[in-house]
């Protein structure tokens, strides 16, 4: 098996292990089992989006333009994405019952769910485009570090995504798409000036920013659906619930950082501030 297969594979485990569990615990009501459906027919769609509608597009356009070599291609080309993926994306709402089951009260872990099993398709569309690079196809799969950071990033970026577009979902549904669209460019836009060598900075530099840009991006997202679910930045309770101290039976909301052992995490209680062990979404 190629290291990008197996490196895949470990990906999905972890994103599995992360975002099951957040999505299942999330106290929103919601069926179960169409929250779940939901991410099972978003785990195709971004294949799909790239073969029947990406590729075609980018064929006419090469026509159009004369090449692929010119900035105007490039320009363009950056719009790919967010055009394509963000519609894709909302195909689960085709289904009545997920459409009607989805609501104010729980569009957040519908979100999570569908940005969750696009990202899980995604992830098999990028394996298998690197894995047809011949200087990549004999590497072993922890070198490939990178790709395992970027996608389980993507989990969540996907997931705030969708979560702009079915903010909207009853009132002014164009305009939350359109934000989802927008926010997606500007996660790409540095890829955009790395392809230029904008100023002349050389490679290494945009690489870097970009590496900078993605994880503001991710605090950026974590803020965006913490503000959706609770009304108010608490990214450590969106992932890990509410926590009722075992020394001062004080209860908060779990921090972002902490000592993590799977479901079981050593962390410091903001009110006595003595560190303890506690489960996962013990409280919420």
């Amino acid at each position: 098996m190629q290291g990008i297969y197996l490196a895949e594979i470990i990906t999905t485990g972890i994103a599995a292990a992360i975002f099951v569990p957040v999505i299942h615990r999330l106290k929103m009501p919601a069926n179960e089992w169409l929250v779940w459906l939901a991410a099972a027919i978003a785990v195709p769609l971004q294949p799909l989006a790239f073969y029947f509608v990406r590729v075609p597009l980018d064929h006419w356009l090469v026509a159009q333009l004369g090449g692929s070599g010119s900035t105007t291609y490039q320009w363009v080309t950056s719009f790919y994405a967010p055009l394509t993926e963000e519609p894709a994306e909302l195909l689960p709402l085709l289904i009545p019952a997920i459409r009607r089951d989805l609501g104010v009260a729980n569009f957040v872990r519908y979100a999570l769910a569908i940005g969750f099993g696009f990202a899980i398709g995604e992830m098999w569309l990028i394996a298998h485009f690197v894995a047809r690079v011949p200087a990549f196809a004999a590497l072993p799969f922890y070198l490939f570090g990178g790709y395992i950071g970027e996608r389980l990033v993507t989990c969540l970026l996907h997931g705030a995504f969708v979560s702009v577009s079915l903010w909207r979902l009853r009132s002014r549904f164009l305009l939350g798409l359109a934000g989802a669209m927008a926010l997606h460019w500007l996660l790409n836009f540095p890829i955009l000036l790395l392809a230029w060598n904008a100023g002349g900075l050389g490679k290494i530099f945009w690489t870097t920013i970009n590496q900078i840009w993605l994880l503001l991006f991710f605090v950026t997202s974590l803020a965006l659906l913490s503000y959706f679910t609770f009304g108010r930045f608490s990214p450590g309770r969106a992932l890990f619930g509410r926590r009722r101290c075992p020394e001062c039976i004080t209860e908060y909301d779990a921090p972002m950082f902490a000592i993590n052992f799977g479901l079981t995490r050593y962390e410091r209680c903001p009110h006595c501030r003595h560190w303890h062990w506690t489960k996962a979404f013990s409280q919420t």
